[in-house]
């Protein structure tokens, strides 16, 4: 059982006779001891309170610590499958631009057989009209000298 200051200062002492404590020295000491008590006991209870306010605010404190933690983790679960999302896209774009690379390589290469193939055709016919050309100029250059007099076609000769 706890002794509260209402105890010290209602407790009652027996006197002896002979010698005995002086009353009112013992009252006094006990109102002061009393006072004394429960100035401590104000001050515990308002130790309690405080040590209660100051729990309640570590746990606050610990509640966003731990929600803090919680969002740099997602934070960082975000960050890195936004890196890879970039890098899906990235090799997905690298693909497609050399896909394309090659599509416009191969594109080429066909226009350049065809153009090469339009060239050779073209050198055949030049052949050809060369060819001709000189035909006609051959067979002109025969009629010419069968209508001229056998003295003027040696001086045409070169």
């Amino acid at each position: 059982m706890r002794i509260t200051p209402h105890d010290i200062r209602q407790q009652q002492f027996s006197s002896k006779m002979f010698k005995g404590y002086d009353p009112q020295e013992v009252d006094a000491f006990l109102d002061d001891v009393a006072e004394d008590y429960e100035a401590v006991l104000k001050e515990v209870a308002l130790l309690k309170e405080q040590i209660a306010a100051q729990e309640e605010r570590a746990r606050g404190v610990t509640e966003r610590e731990r929600t803090l933690q919680d969002t740099l983790v997602t934070t960082q679960r975000l960050v890195e499958e936004m890196k890879n999302n970039a890098r899906r896209e990235a090799e997905l774009i690298l693909r497609e631009a050399e896909l394309s690379g090659e599509k416009a390589v191969e594109a080429a290469r066909g226009e350049e057989g065809k153009i090469r193939a339009d060239i050779m055709t073209l050198k055949r016919t030049r052949r050809q009209l060369v060819e001709e050309v000189m035909a006609t100029l051959e067979r002109y250059h025969r009629i010419l000298a069968a209508d001229l007099p056998p003295g003027e076609a040696d001086a045409s000769a070169p």
